[in-house]
């Protein structure tokens, strides 16, 4: 089982050189988890590509329609929303990406991310052995 984050999923239809090993990942046998904050987050990040022309509306729609769809589970923020306060206090880090980090603990599982800011954050922290840089350390399929 893999918490996978927004940067990762946004991958999974949008070709960049991350692209092969976020689309291995999802093709893989393992679960894949996230807080449903990322159906928001990648739909922002869609907007916000389709708004400066670099992607079309056929293929933002083929992403919104496939992102949902890859997770096995996508887990109510409800439920996180004080772990991942406190967590962002910790870190000084945006609670947005906290949540994800307040579900990898809670599960016991590594929070795949290609968010190096956040992975710098964990270093020397209880966080750092959860957190895996996609094509930087061996992530679990």
């Amino acid at each position: 089982m893999n918490v996978v984050d927004a940067s990762v999923a946004l991958r999974w239809s949008i070709q960049d050189g991350y692209t092969p090993l976020a689309q291995e990942l999802v093709s893989g046998d393992g679960m894949l988890v996230a807080p449903d904050l990322v159906v928001p987050e990648v739909t922002n990040a869609l907007w916000k590509m389709r708004r400066s022309g670099l992607i079309g509306e056929e293929q933002a729609n083929r992403a919104l329609a496939e992102i949902p769809q890859a997770y096995t589970m996508l887990v109510p923020t409800s439920g996180l929303i004080r772990r991942a306060f406190s967590i962002a206090a910790t870190l000084d880090h945006p609670a947005y990406d906290c949540f994800y980090l307040a579900l990898s603990e809670e599960l016991g599982a590594p929070l795949v991310t290609l968010d190096k800011r956040l992975h710098a954050r964990t270093r020397s922290t209880p966080w750092e052995t959860l957190t895996v840089l996609l094509g930087g350390g061996t992530v679990p399929v």
